[in-house]
């Protein structure tokens, strides 16, 4: 009724009173309920579970991707499918994206993206071939022209739609990190965030696609988080310090890692951007899988203090690579190696610019001197025979980088032993990551290298390099600012499954999977926008306000979207079916 009232006193030219917005919208959203013409179909499972949903810009289409290979297509005007596209892939279908009204792309776990026109559905535009793993994410950059595709190979690729060849698209790898998840652009694509299985989320601000992969060239995610985590500075890590400043005008990075209290949030599994680009949406569980918890995070830039004081700091870490380090470098190498000769002429020059072989008192804290209970001795390998020689084998010693709370005492190490006795999984973990430090610049460094062997189970081996301490008085180790806004706890139903949050078209609500039907979500009781309700980056997050929770599946419910045009949302499940709700007035 008060949509009604609204109209009425519109039309009679009654000035709108200050709220008046937001209740019509919150009587819209809360009056949602399944479709009768929809519910009363009975649906077989034909297509599996519906992993993904995607409308068309128009609004006129719903396309979704299914578990069984197969990708289905909806008239929102009759509720009905349309067509079906059996063996779209090899695989399940984990995620379509429309480009245009009439042609979308779609992606699978056969590792391949598939480009289709809504005019002729019976053969494929173009299959386009690069990824090595299921691919799980497409996004469109309508100012390059580029799709923008990542998946469980950790990899981000961009294909060019105008640059058709006889064996596909031209694309490029533009990143690369282990434990991706998923990547979503920003709508004006200045933005591109990634959510990853690390338990942090990763923003690149001011987007160039096409300088994307010179601009972050080895730059590894997980090496820079271990530094914060640890706290201690390791130099191939702080080499790419300048991609945090402000300085850095293009594809500046942020890590975001603030998390509700009790929320150990470790895989970050949906991804979701703000319609106006303000913030994103994510949803995350647990290293054991114990709880959920969906949280909104400002993406949108804000000015931060003391970026000249980290230049000064990215010019000291460089400084602190002293002899001793370098030594200790040279003791693994062959004499006439280059690698030995570069690091000899290195060391010859620190020397004659006046630098001692150990660092100034002040310049280290007590804490710095306690033996780290992490700290492993590994056999270097002999690099021609890899065989173990007892006599010309020696032992390394290199620190993880994560000194526990409980671990202020020196400890005695042995060879594949730690302090606290027997390597633990934790442990292997963390010296892979200290491994991965640093690695050769050409193949020529990396034939005279020594192989470092860790039983690690990870793809690549990496020489090692010295960490160093930080210094309590004027060095610091770049912190993640605070950026959520809002959080709420979900039930932990459908383990396993990722599961897709969606905001509506005006961002003011929130649709999130909640376990056999759905729950909406709100800024506040009064379903105003964003931009009414923060208080300012300072602000304390806030818990997102329940406006109506309907089981409306039987079975659990996956994926979730809203159309772009009009306040309708469409659910799917694991049993196939799709449920349209709309507002009953």
């Amino acid at each position: 009724m008060a949509l009604f009232s609204w109209l009425q006193n519109r039309s009679q030219g009654v000035r709108q009173h200050i709220g008046d917005t937001d209740r019509i919208w919150r009587n819209v959203y809360s009056s949602i309920e399944p479709s009768e013409v929809w519910a009363k179909q009975n649906i077989s499972n034909l297509w599996g579970g519906v992993y993904n949903l995607e409308f068309s810009p128009d609004g006129s289409i719903l396309v979704a991707a299914c578990e069984k290979k197969s990708i289905v297509l909806f008239s929102t005007n009759t509720f009905r499918e349309t067509k079906i596209i059996r063996q779209a892939h090899s695989d399940c279908v984990n995620c379509v994206k429309f480009l245009d009204d009439r042609m979308f792309a779609s992606c699978s776990d056969d590792c391949s993206v598939v480009l289709w026109d809504v005019r002729n559905l019976k053969q494929r535009v173009r299959t386009l071939h690069g990824h090595s793993n299921w691919v799980k994410n497409i996004e469109y950059s309508k100012k390059d022209n580029l799709i923008v595709t990542s998946g469980f190979d950790g990899s981000i690729f961009t294909w060019d739609i105008n640059s058709t060849t006889e064996s596909g698209l031209l694309y490029k790898n533009v990143f690369h990190t282990t434990g991706l998840m998923r990547c979503r652009l920003s709508p004006d694509a200045s933005k591109l965030v990634i959510c990853t299985t690390g338990g942090y989320m990763i923003i690149i601000h001011d987007l160039n696609l096409e300088t994307l992969a010179e601009d972050l060239k080895g730059f590894r995610p997980n090496l820079h988080r271990l530094m914060q985590l640890g706290r201690q500075l390791i130099p191939f890590a702080s080499r790419f310090h300048h991609l945090f400043l402000r300085s850095q005008r293009t594809n500046r990075v942020e890590l975001v890692s603030d998390f509700p209290e009790g929320n150990d949030a470790e895989v970050i599994s949906s991804l979701q951007i703000h319609p106006h680009g303000w913030c994103a949406l994510s949803r995350n569980i647990t290293y054991d899988e114990s709880s959920e918890f969906t949280c909104v995070h400002d993406i949108q830039d804000f000015e931060e203090d003391g970026d000249e004081d980290d230049e000064d700091e990215h010019i000291d870490i460089e400084k602190m690579l002293d002899c001793t380090i370098i030594e200790r470098r040279l003791s693994i190498l062959r004499p006439d190696s280059p690698l030995y000769r570069r690091y000899e002429a290195r060391l010859r020059a620190i020397r004659q610019e006046g630098a001692t072989t150990t660092r100034p008192n002040n310049d280290v804290t007590s804490e710095d001197m306690h033996p780290d209970i992490w700290e492993i001795q590994w056999p270097l390998m002999n690099r021609n025979t890899h065989q173990m020689n007892s006599q010309q084998s020696r032992l390394e010693r290199f620190r993880s980088g994560i000194i526990p709370e409980d671990a202020r005492n020196p400890g005695q190490s042995s060879a594949g032993n730690s302090a606290g006795g027997s390597i633990t999984a934790e442990m292997r973990v963390a010296t892979v990551a200290a491994a991965m430090i640093t690695g050769p610049r050409n193949e020529e460094d990396r034939i005279v290298l020594e192989d470092m062997v860790v039983d690690s189970g990870e793809e690549f081996v990496m020489p090692r390099e010295e960490h160093v301490p930080v210094s309590a008085k004027r060095k610091r180790v770049q912190q993640n600012a605070k950026r959520m806004l809002y959080y709420i706890e979900e039930p932990n139903i459908g383990k396993r499954f990722i599961k897709e949050l969606c905001f509506s078209s005006d961002g003011r609500v929130i649709c999130s999977p909640y376990g056999y039907g759905i729950r909406l979500l709100t800024f506040n009781r009064d379903c105003s926008e964003l931009n009414s309700c923060c208080d300012g980056p300072d602000a304390k997050a806030q818990k997102l306000t329940e406006l109506k929770v309907m089981k409306c599946h039987s079975d659990i419910v996956v994926s979730t979207k809203f159309s772009p045009r009009l306040p309708l949302l469409v659910t799917g499940c694991l049993n196939g079916k799709i449920v349209w709700l709309q507002p009953v007035l």
